[in-house]
C-alpha cells in the first residue's frame, strides 16, 4: 500500500489493521486503482505525440555558440532577506501538509 499523503497515513494503516474492514478497504482500493488506470489509458489515446524523427529534425541548432546570448543569473547559492516581514510570505504557504 503506497500513502502519497502523509495526513491518510493514519487511515490507511487504521483500515489495514481492521480485520471486519481489511478486505473491503482492500478492494475499494484495488477498484480505484483499477478506474485510474483505465481513465488514463483513455487519456493517453487521444493524445498526439511527434516521432522522435520529427522531433530530432526540429531541434535548436547552434554552432557557434560564442554569439549566443545566455542570460546569467543575478546570483548563485542562497539568498538571504534580512528583516523581511513573514506577514507578506504567509499568503504563499501551503498548510495542508502540516495538518
Amino acid at each position: 500500500m503506497h500513502v502519497l499523503d502523509a495526513s491518510r497515513a493514519v487511515v490507511v494503516v487504521g483500515s489495514l489493521l481492521d480485520k471486519g474492514n481489511k478486505e473491503e478497504y482492500i478492494e475499494d482500493v484495488r477498484k480505484e486503482y483499477t478506474e485510474l488506470r483505465a481513465n488514463y489509458i483513455a487519456a493517453q489515446k487521444s493524445k498526439s505525440f511527434a516521432s522522435l524523427a520529427k522531433a530530432r529534425s526540429k531541434r535548436r541548432v547552434c554552432k557557434d555558440w560564442s554569439v549566443v546570448d545566455i542570460q546569467k543569473p543575478t546570483f548563485l547559492g542562497t539568498q538571504v532577506f534580512e528583516d523581511y516581514d513573514i506577514k507578506k510570505v504567509v499568503p504563499y504557504i501551503d498548510w495542508d501538509p502540516f495538518f
